[in-house]
């Protein structure tokens, strides 16, 4: 390939490489994820990479490239298959612009479906459900060392995602409005560590209305923070739930100590920081029209039936309104004594 040019004879390694290369220059101008790039990295020099290593980029046929996906949908799973697929997409897509094919192969290749049989990894909680795990991380003194009571309940009062929780700042909290401003999402790029990013869509920056029990926790965080480092609580900043050491918190630190508190209680996989986020969904769209939750997750799309976006921008209080649900459990008539074991079919 020289001078970088692609022909019919480059192998397929060489343009994928030059593809990958093109996707990192992308990812440093912003336009593209890090992850995003982790993610085809990885999967091109696992499970790609070994399979295509002898061919041109001209033999890579649409049979050759439907054998090749479908095989690793059958080992590993739709979801990696589909990546692999784009992957494949990407670098005769480049070597069509560089004359070295007329057509892309792949777009003759299979769709990839998703099989009947999948593993649900998150269900929903309900709420006595939910209101029994924040007395768990209460009374669990290795929990409350590693910060899981307060975190679990911004997670159940607002279905952040993980990087977006540990992203948010004092100053992005505004009190008097009662309102949490998502600007970023931390995210770990190989190769160059924990970095901020903007998110995967405009709406992933948006205001999350908070519900008046949330802003209670956080007033009452803020004060014992606060006091701790000898400053006025009004004039805090920095993260809101960093490590240890007052920097950035790693998500898979936090991963690694919910897995250790899930098999304490004896939770079940099911139970991930992404359940809450799920458990917030299904709460808001049971009240509320599904713009309402969408605005609250940061989805770029609200449903196949919704095709426009009004007052986006708008923080809304209603889906605040929904989860004053999670109020104390005291306040409640709920019968929080026993969590439902796990049922594969529920939503």
């Amino acid at each position: 390939m020289a001078g970088g040019e692609i022909s019919a004879e480059s192998k397929v390694p060489e343009v994928v490489d030059k593809w990958l290369a093109e996707f990192r220059e992308m990812v440093d101008l912003g336009t593209r994820s890090g992850t995003s790039y982790d993610t085809y990295y990885n999967r091109w020099t696992k499970l790609l990479l070994p399979r295509v290593r002898d061919f041109s980029i001209s033999e890579m046929t649409a049979g050759r490239a439907d054998r090749i996906v479908h095989d690793i949908n059958k080992s590993h799973s739709a979801a990696t298959a589909k990546t692999c697929r784009a992957i494949l997409s990407g670098a005769c897509g480049l070597a069509v612009r560089h004359g070295a094919i007329k057509t892309n192969p792949i777009r003759d290749v299979r769709r990839v479906e998703q099989g009947r049989r999948r593993k649900r990894v998150s269900r929903a909680l309900s709420v006595p459900e939910a209101l029994k795990i924040f007395e768990l991380f209460d009374a669990d003194l290795v929990a409350v060392r590693q910060d899981l009571p307060d975190i679990a309940r911004y997670f159940g009062g607002t279905g952040n995602r993980t990087g977006e929780t540990l992203a948010i700042r004092w100053e992005r909290i505004d009190f008097d409005a009662q309102v949490a401003y998502v600007d970023n999402n931390l995210v770990r790029i190989k190769g160059e560590g924990l970095k901020l990013n903007d998110g995967k869509s405009e709406t992933a920056q948006r205001g999350i209305p908070l519900a008046r029990w949330l802003v209670e926790m956080l007033k009452d965080r803020r004060q014992r923070v606060a006091a701790q480092h000898g400053v006025d609580p009004e004039m805090l900043e920095g993260w809101v739930f960093p490590n240890s050491r007052g920097g950035l918190r790693e998500a898979n630190n936090l991963r690694r100590d919910w897995r250790a508190f899930r098999r304490r209680h004896k939770l079940g996989e099911w139970f991930t920081p992404y359940t809450f986020r799920r458990t917030v969904a299904t709460l808001v769209t049971d009240e509320l029209p599904t713009r309402e939750a969408s605005d609250l997750l940061g989805h770029s799309r609200i449903s196949q039936t919704t095709d426009t976006y009004v007052g986006r921008k708008a923080v809304s209080r209603k889906a605040a309104e929904v989860l004053e649900i999670f109020a104390r459990a005291e306040e409640r008539e709920f019968n929080v004594t026993k969590i439902e074991p796990e049922d594969p079919a529920a939503p």
